[in-house]
């Protein structure tokens, strides 16, 4: 599916439309809330001190993620490459409805007008996912939600509760063939980044048979 390549990936920070709980996908560009910006700002100072550093960073055009990259960036001072193509799921006609009418629609595997359905947004996930992989430098990359999502879609594994500005390691790990990645996720505790599995990575339960 994807070529067995090591990535950081997170999550834009919190958007107006997270805040009020409507849809926002690849046509609706929310900003981010002043909140947003301090999950930005709290997570940059860690990310020198990562013990993998990352070597390139790639982001959204959408502003809610492009605004994230740039705080990270801050720190990091990586070369930085925009892509059109990591935008959000192409929600057409249902953006700026409430996000809790829209769910049990896309739960129903339902296209909606004007827009993408579930196979096309993770067909195109998966081709500029592999586009970055195939460089080969370790990259970050700041995206939306969705992007999660599209990979559980393409290895048919539900990753879900993925926060905002909430970083993530993917790490190869051939041997869980249904979704073979280790996913570690950073938390902020007690002024220090914590390192810990991803609550949907099941291939941790791997670790005690190998």
């Amino acid at each position: 599916m994807l070529p067995a390549k090591s990535f950081y990936l997170i999550r834009h920070g919190e958007s107006v439309a997270n805040v009020t709980h409507i849809t926002a996908g690849g046509q609706m560009d929310s900003p981010l809330t002043e909140t947003g910006r301090e999950q930005a700002r709290a997570l940059k100072p860690f990310l020198p001190h990562l013990d993998i550093q990352p070597e390139v960073l790639y982001h959204s055009d959408m502003q809610r993620a492009r605004d994230t990259a740039l705080i990270l960036n801050e720190s990091l001072d990586l070369e930085a490459q925009e892509m059109h193509n990591l935008r959000e799921h192409d929600m057409g006609e249902w953006d700026g409805q409430p996000w809790h009418l829209i769910l049990p629609k896309l739960e129903n595997g339902e296209t909606p007008a004007g827009g993408e359905g579930e196979s096309a947004f993770a067909q195109r996930i998966q081709s500029t996912l592999t586009t970055i992989l195939e460089k080969g430098k370790l990259p970050i990359i700041v995206a939306h939600g969705g992007l999660f999502h599209a990979m559980g879609f393409l290895y048919e594994y539900g990753m879900s509760n993925v926060q905002n500005c909430h970083l993530h390691y993917f790490e190869p790990f051939p041997a869980y063939t249904r979704f073979p990645w280790r996913v570690w996720q950073f938390d902020i505790e007690g002024g220090e980044l914590k390192k810990s599995p991803a609550p949907f990575c099941l291939s941790q339960a791997l670790d005690q048979i190998f």
